[in-house]
């Protein structure tokens, strides 16, 4: 999602997230390979033969290198292909659990390897030192140990996410809700309404490279468009080179969390935004991404102006968006003067209120907060 505002307008665009050709992590989309080195198998829990649906199984090469990336799906079972004959080994990473490595195996020219990996799942513990890390904004989250082992477990989390959004494998139904507010963020005019879909990202980007450029808001032809942050955005050398990073720690009804926090770096003179990743401390999760815009102007208050993703998990594995918020600021323009003031926000939420199959078996269902503004 993107918002373009202007005077006492608000104008929303709305579109899918794309369906493949995200960058880094995110890149590969779920399409079984057909030809070539094959590695064909299931993944289940070792105590009782659970299959582990929504994990990735990455393929390494002799020099620990990734030559591919796949996910399993509800039941359990994979397929990968290898780019060449060669001498592999099997890695599974599950979002909050410990990694396993296969002992290597030989692939040779179109041979189809078939294998059943049984896991002893056992939870991820993040390490003493990124609980009790230095508050030093570090120019990129691998820069150092705190924040590269915070990162990492961030990283794959969003890639499962967007994994779980390619696939197609579910079907939402989500509660919107459209906000005019005025400048105490008193709601003066709502409008709801129910869709069924399949997920998507809620905040739909320009290329990295153009939002390190140009920033986050960047004026056009009807207003001023801010634009939100997607998985993309989030994993690019672009955004990671733009901005610092720090570990940041809270207790949110009961769960601690521990964040990733990010900030433009200095001398920045594009609006940008500013956040953290929250995971949770003892489960080692993703739980919530909370931004807001820096660099606005003065009428703008920046306190006000920004969203947030909330990330959660069913219990086939996949992860999905729970819950989304976007707010923009709404100038005044007075004719003839030079100055602006602030008229209000336009504010956008979702709530997703049920999980069904892609065929439309209700899975759960949830108590929607979409009409509470935040």
């Amino acid at each position: 999602m993107l918002m373009s505002v202007t005077g006492r307008c608000s104008l929303w665009h709305v579109r899918a997230a794309r369906a493949c050709g995200v960058a880094a992590v995110l890149s590969i989309c779920a399409a079984a390979p057909s030809r070539g080195q094959l590695v064909r198998g299931e993944v289940a829990e070792v105590l009782n033969a659970r299959p582990v649906g929504s994990a990735f199984v990455l393929l390494i090469d002799d020099a620990g290198g990734e030559r591919a990336r796949t996910m399993t799906d509800a039941l359990g079972r994979f397929t990968i292909r290898a780019p060449d004959p060669g001498r592999y080994r099997l890695r599974t990473l599950v979002v909050g659990y410990q990694r396993w490595t296969s002992e290597p195996f030989m692939l040779g020219r179109g041979e189809t390897k078939v294998d059943r990996i049984e896991l002893d799942l056992v939870r991820a513990a993040l390490p003493v030192f990124v609980v009790e890390a230095e508050q030093i904004c570090r120019k990129r989250p691998g820069e150092g140990p705190a924040t590269a082992a915070l990162w990492e477990e961030i990283k794959n989390a969003l890639a499962a996410t967007e994994w779980a959004i390619n696939r197609r494998d579910y079907r939402f139904i989500t509660m919107t809700a459209e906000r005019s507010l005025d400048r105490h963020l008193v709601v003066s005019e709502e409008m709801e309404q129910t869709s069924t879909a399949f997920s998507y990202w809620p905040f739909v980007s320009l290329p990295p490279e153009q939002l390190a450029e140009r920033g986050f808001v960047q004026d056009a032809i009807g207003g001023p468009v801010y634009y939100g942050p997607d998985a993309r955005v989030l994993v690019s050398d672009a955004f990671l080179d733009q901005h610092c990073f720090r570990v940041r720690r809270k207790r949110d009804q009961g769960v601690s969390l521990v964040g990733l926090a990010f900030e433009p770096v200095d001398r920045r003179r594009v609006p940008d935004i500013e956040g953290v990743l929250w995971v949770d401390s003892a489960t080692v999760e993703l739980r919530l991404l909370e931004y807001r815009y820096t660099g606005l102007p003065r009428w703008a208050p920046e306190s006000r102006v920004g969203g947030s993703i909330e990330f959660a998990q069913l219990e086939t594995g996949a992860w999905f968006i729970r819950r989304w918020r976007l707010r923009a600021p709404v100038p005044q323009v007075f004719p003839g003067r030079r100055d602006t003031l602030l008229y209000g926000f336009k504010e956008k939420t979702g709530d997703v209120v049920e999980v069904m199959t892609a065929t439309g078996t209700s899975l759960i269902r949830f108590e929607s907060e979409a009409h509470r503004p935040r």
